[in-house]
């Protein structure tokens, strides 16, 4: 939370470089593992589809995923999610030539570390010394990034192309610039044929287009988010009559609708509870508390200011689009801890400035870490080796 308006050095490449190193090794923490901890269900899950296009070629499979039982000759089709992680899969494999959970693990974990390289990148050119090493820490050692940056799943591989929308975007804005925009559009499309957040986060910052519009930003900015709302249509419709093609629009629809309502007795603060929980077991308790304080700071800075710096203009839109998700989707934040993946870009830095605070924050930090991560390793998933029995069936 300490102010870039000077030339003091950013975080230094060593430290960097170092934190890097210690992620990857982290993240392949029992990568070669079977799928049997929480949430590997997916991994199994994509590396089926993946393997059904190779055995088959993408002729048969029309890009889609399908699960495919080799010994009946059934084809099992999967209209939920666009199928553009079991295709980026299928070629992974093809390229390695091994399909196992190490190798499947590795691919997301690849996207994961391009991500944390454009974070600290930005932490070097935004923040001064100390803080941007505190969130650097952050980012190298949370859970939700070493446990779930190599999860077989959208968010991993999303997350890059998401910095990338928002900085081109805030680039855009800032200083002008249609190669930025441009930039901005080929990242949605690109992002759209892998996760449904993708247009989302268009409409996002579409909204924003629209807010600095009517702030007096110019006309460039209401043509800009009208355009964002209209292409993020176009590619939700056009994904979706791709993916629908072997189920029908029905059951899209129906898990879309089970996906934007809570079931049952769960309240709105039950899920918030919920929410509340996974962040500080996930990002851990200071992070967490960085995360209110930080949100709190800025919001009385621009209640004060009446507007807030480029920089934190860039926080608050990578906050919000975080977020999005978590609102948008409740059953989705209620029953999958990684639903807050997105929230990883959003800087959460060490409230205080003497050294003995920020040792405690970075100890705390890896204690806290340290253990979830043990108890997530420690004991399978219950719930996940039954799903991964029902795969058996299938290549």
């Amino acid at each position: 939370m300490v102010a870039s308006g000077h030339r003091s050095p950013g975080l230094s490449l060593v430290a960097g470089a170092a934190l890097v190193v210690l992620l990857a090794a982290l993240l392949a923490l029992h990568s070669a593992d079977p799928w049997r901890y929480l949430h590997d269900d997916n991994g199994r899950r994509y590396s089926s589809y993946a393997r059904t296009h190779l055995a088959l070629g993408l002729a048969q499979t029309g890009g889609r995923d399908f699960f495919f039982d080799p010994r009946s000759g059934r084809l099992v089709p999967y209209g939920h999610h666009p199928p553009g992680l079991g295709l980026l899969l299928a070629g992974w494999f093809r390229l390695t030539g091994n399909d196992g959970p190490r190798t499947a693990r590795a691919l997301p974990a690849l996207f994961h570390l391009v991500s944390v390289l454009l974070l600290f990148g930005l932490l070097r050119r935004q923040y001064s010394g100390v803080p941007a090493l505190m969130a650097a820490l952050a980012l190298a050692v949370v859970p939700m990034s070493s446990y779930f940056g190599k999860l077989v799943n959208f968010e991993p591989v999303v997350l890059p192309l998401m910095i990338g929308l928002v900085l081109a975007y805030w680039r855009w804005a800032e200083r002008n610039g249609a190669r930025w925009l441009a930039l901005a559009l080929a990242l949605t499309a690109l992002g759209s044929l892998v996760d449904w957040t993708m247009p989302l986060f268009l409409v996002v910052l579409g909204v924003d287009a629209a807010r600095r519009w009517r702030r007096g930003g110019g006309m460039r900015f209401l043509a800009a988010s009208v355009g964002a709302c209209l292409l993020a249509l176009m590619l939700a419709a056009a994904v979706a009559a791709w993916v629908s093609g072997p189920v029908g629009t029905h059951e899209l629809a129906t898990a879309l609708g089970f996906r934007l309502e809570l079931h049952g007795q769960y309240t709105r603060w039950q899920l918030a509870g919920k929410v509340i929980d996974y962040n500080r077991r996930y990002f851990t308790e200071p992070v967490l508390a960085a995360s209110l304080a930080t949100a709190w700071m800025t919001a009385r800075c621009a209640w004060q200011q009446g507007r807030l710096s480029a920089r934190a203009r860039l926080l608050v839109l990578f906050g919000v689009v975080g977020i999005v998700p978590v609102l948008g989707f409740p059953s989705s934040a209620r029953y999958h801890a990684y639903w807050q993946f997105y929230l990883l870009p959003y800087p959460r830095l060490s409230p205080g400035s003497r050294a003995l605070v920020y040792a405690a924050v970075a100890c705390w930090l890896a204690a806290a870490s340290a253990f979830t991560l043990s108890t997530r390793y420690a004991v399978p998933s219950v719930f996940v080796v039954r799903k991964v029995r029902q795969f058996d069936r299938y290549l």
